[in-house]
């Protein structure tokens, strides 16, 4: 069996440190024999302090325990990497927040004595603050069960991130892997894809799980870094070099890198990330970083933008910039194959004999004109749906990608017309949207209104706030 070295950078994590290191602790490997967890203090200013010397009480032989400046994630984990025993094989990354499945160990272990690669990962759970665990969007490397990936065959398995990661220790012993100081944020994407590019492959370990705690709270490492120069140096400091390190080493960005890129630059298109980090620069630094963001998608092939799983005006937005820079003047993308447009229902009120119905059209290709119309089928018919104002926008950077401005529509349904079809009239063609059938709705309300009020409810009497609507009964 091999034996296992645990580095773990702390700082202010007190609340959930506990967790952490007992998740080591009560690994299925026996904690004593076969695993040292090495922790290292990166100036915490809270009881974490206490914490680790009371397990470090508890533990003399099989926990390491240091205390630095806060020098970041990066160069703590090289120090711990410094601190690792000879009688350790492996080396593996717990953030102080997170915790190990019980088994994890004892399936890292199994997995290199079966499988003749350096580096390996573990799939990502989810934690919030409730406690609900979900599945990272990368998990899909995990579902053909345990084996290598070669990022130049699979270049969309892509990785990022130090949480759940191992690797033979004489990666680190032959200067093979170590991790960037250089940078404050995603050091750890940085480090794990240099060595990725030089060496092209690493496992996946499955039936196992690393939880990743997500914090609600808006002050994770990660969503403060929306508000600091981090964010702004990342583009030259982080995704240029990778793009460098990849032309000197093919000759070309390949489709791997490509693909990692995308999938973290869309960030910075995200509503509430761009509001944040746009507002924390200056006018200057804005065009600056614009042209830099430029200068990076212009590595980027269309196709891989198009693979991406997001909104279709991010890749709109994308391909536009890449094409045409800044002012953005917009590329309209189509996609024939695939439609994602639908009718929102804002509000239902029942009235008389049938339902008010408010709506709007919503689509991830196009935003409706004055020219374009909602229509619904009543019978063999189509009925055009009177138009409502609906002041309600998507904007990337300050440009609106999406208006909603003539796509709300209000209609009337009389109760024997509750099976409801919409449609769409668009540049001379119609197609169908989607379907609502109300009746099983109207009946199940009606009941429960019955149901909850014991008195006798006249003709005419009007009966309100059931689930925020209002119910006219007439002769």
């Amino acid at each position: 069996m091999g034996r296992f070295a645990i580095i773990m950078p702390v700082f202010n994590k007190m609340d959930y440190l506990k967790q952490a290191i007992d998740s080591v602790i009560n690994q299925t490997l026996d904690f004593r024999e076969q695993i040292e967890l090495i922790i290292i203090n990166d100036g915490s200013t809270d009881n974490s302090s206490l914490i680790c010397k009371q397990y470090k009480e508890r533990y003399p032989n099989n926990i390491k325990y240091v205390e630095t400046n806060n020098n970041g994630p990066g160069a703590a984990r090289n120090l711990g990497c410094k601190l690792v025993s000879e009688h350790s094989d492996y080396i593996g990354f717990l953030d102080a927040d997170d915790t190990l499945e019980r088994n994890a160990l004892e399936k890292v272990d199994h997995f290199f004595r079966d499988y003749p690669v350096d580096l390996a990962i573990l799939p990502i759970k989810y934690v919030d603050s409730k406690g609900v665990i979900k599945d990272h969007a990368l998990n899909y490397r995990f579902c053909k069960g345990d084996r290598i990936i070669n990022i130049l065959e699979e270049y969309s398995a892509i990785h990022y991130y130090a949480g759940g990661v191992f690797i033979k220790k004489h990666l680190y012993e032959n200067n093979q892997f170590s991790f960037v100081t250089s940078i404050s944020y995603w050091e750890d994407a940085l480090s794990f894809n240099q060595y990725l590019i030089e060496n092209n492959d690493y496992g996946v370990v499955t039936d196992t799980a690393y939880y990743y705690r997500r914090e609600d709270n808006g002050h994770s490492l990660v969503d403060e870094s929306w508000g600091n120069m981090a964010r702004f140096n990342l583009l030259d400091n982080g995704y240029k070099k990778l793009i460098d390190l990849s032309l000197a080493k093919f000759g070309t960005v390949i489709p791997y890198i490509q693909y990692l890129l995308v999938y973290h630059i869309k960030l910075y298109l995200y509503k509430k990330n761009s509001k944040i980090f746009m507002n924390s620069l200056k006018e200057e630094e804005r065009k600056r970083f614009i042209v830099s963001f430029i200068n990076i998608i212009r590595y980027v092939d269309d196709r891989i933008i198009l693979e991406q799983k997001m909104n279709h005006y991010f890749k709109e937005f994308l391909i536009s910039l890449k094409r045409n820079g800044w002012p953005l003047k917009r590329v309209h993308i189509s996609n024939n194959n695939h439609r994602y447009d639908k009718i929102i229902i804002k509000k239902k009120t029942y009235v008389g004999l049938g339902i008010k119905i408010e709506g709007y059209y919503s689509s991830e290709f196009d935003s409706l004109t004055e020219n374009d119309c909602i229509y619904i089928k009543i019978g063999k018919k189509l009925k055009k749906c009177p138009k409502s104002e609906i002041k309600k926008d998507i904007k990337i950077w300050g440009v609106t990608v999406r208006d909603f401005k003539h796509a709300g529509f209000k209609v009337f349904l009389p109760l024997h017309r509750l099976n409801i079809e919409f449609y769409l009239s668009k540049n001379g063609l119609i197609h169908k949207l989607n379907e609502f059938n109300y009746y099983v709705r109207v009946i199940n309300k009606l009941t429960g209104l019955f149901k909850r009020n014991k008195k006798e409810i006249k003709y005419g009497q009007k009966v309100k706030n059931y689930d925020e609507e209002s119910i006219m009964f007439t002769k």
